[in-house]
């Protein structure tokens, strides 16, 4: 950790204030893809999803600062990739937890709240995200509070249980939520805290801030971004990359 420290505080030219601070939460091990490799680090045309992921954020001129949270034992060889890749606005790798939530927590208590404005939090295994998704997730959140990415439910819902159909949910009110995530600090920091307290779990963060009876609002998003979960994801990934880049 000191090393990365010094690494970070080296690139680092300036502190701001009123500052957007991306946390991005790669601490998974992955279960579900098989292998021994979590699958942040798995090869994605060349390089590790987590590389992808990252350089997103990097380029996002709406994003001051990077924190990455990993899992503890990929720590070094994940800062070695890191600062091969030439980041500049990484200032923190961070341990996980055991569980997302726990990673998420780990990271906020990394920022400097007096200095951040707008904590924007995202799942380093979608590697496919814009910056222009990231740009006006964290342009909703400075106006409202709290945005999420998503997008509208296409297919028919049906509510089941038991393996039989109770009715068919009128789709036009779901949506589909992704990553990125992105609140006022103050939001949501009193809602991971209240979280803890009360011992509540929840998927992804906008759940801790509906919690807290604070409106979170839907910036629409793209079927592009999407979470490597699966070996077919990791296909997938790679041919919309390579269409990106006219391959």
């Amino acid at each position: 950790m000191a090393a990365v420290a010094l690494l970070a505080q080296a690139k680092r030219k300036f502190c701001q204030s009123a500052m957007n601070v991306a946390i991005i939460v790669a601490a998974g091990a992955g279960q579900r893809m098989g292998g021994e490799c979590p699958k942040q680090f798995l090869n994605l045309c060349g390089e590790p999803v987590l590389i992808h992921t990252l350089r997103a954020f990097e380029r996002c001129q709406s994003v001051d600062q990077i924190i990455v949270v990993l899992p503890q034992q990929h720590q070094a060889e994940a800062a070695k990739q890191l600062s091969a890749a030439g980041f500049n606005k990484i200032v923190s790798l961070i341990p996980g937890g055991p569980e997302r939530q726990d990673s998420v927590w780990n990271g906020l208590q990394a920022i400097d709240a007096t200095q951040t404005q707008i904590v924007v939090i995202h799942d380093g295994v979608r590697p496919l995200v814009t910056e222009q998704e990231i740009t006006a997730v964290i342009a909703e959140a400075r106006a409202t509070g709290a945005a999420v990415i998503g997008y509208p439910v296409t297919d028919t819902l049906k509510e089941v249980h038991s393996g039989r159909i109770i009715k068919t949910v009128d789709r036009r009110r779901f949506y589909l939520v992704q990553t990125p995530q992105a609140f006022r600090v103050s939001i949501i920091l009193k809602a991971y805290q209240q979280a803890l307290a009360d011992g509540f779990r929840a998927t992804d963060d906008a759940s801790l801030v509906e919690r807290s009876e604070h409106v979170v609002t839907v910036v629409q998003g793209s079927r592009q971004n999407i979470k490597i979960t699966w070996p077919e994801d990791l296909a997938l990934a790679e041919f919309w990359l390579n269409r990106r880049r006219g391959g």
